[in-house]
């Protein structure tokens, strides 16, 4: 039986495993030049110019065509097994998911209004387009690997 359990433990451990150890790390500060492109969709009115600085610390980005980006003002409930997302806590203490990005760069949903730096929020998920999380903890803007950190703190 403990060989079994040990088996089973083993297995389980290297499933979970693998996705986290196959994730690309974020990118040296020089590393990212490429061209690439985002709409912000009209659901993110008064909003366009944060989601502007959020893409335009990636470098490379154009507006027109490319990844659409929507906002919403609740909690992204939908955002599953093959998306990105980034968490936050809201005024009772629950973790609430504020941004994701689906199939690395088909679509971007945001909740700008739950966090205290909405651009962070864009550029952690923008950075989804080519990268997935860097490690649990708070986003900032110190360096890439910063910004795609797990929490809006």
């Amino acid at each position: 039986m403990r060989v079994a359990t040990a088996l089973f433990a083993a297995l389980a451990f290297g499933f979970v495993a693998v996705p986290l150890a196959s994730a690309q790390e974020a990118p040296a500060e020089t590393e990212f030049e490429a061209a690439w492109s985002y709409t912000i969709e009209s659901s993110c009115a008064g909003w366009e110019g944060v989601i502007r600085q959020g893409a335009n610390y990636w470098g490379g980005a154009s507006e027109g065509g490319g990844t659409p980006v929507r906002c919403q003002n609740s909690a992204i409930t939908d955002c599953g097994f093959f998306a990105e997302g980034v968490e936050t806590t809201d005024v009772h203490g629950n973790l609430i998911v504020v941004g994701c990005n689906y199939g690395m760069g088909q679509l971007i949903k945001l909740y700008p209004g739950a966090v205290n730096d909405p651009a962070l929020l864009a550029a952690h998920e923008f950075g989804h387009n080519w990268y997935g999380h860097s490690y649990n903890g708070c986003a900032s803007w110190a360096s890439p690997t910063d910004v795609m950190a797990t929490t809006m703190c």
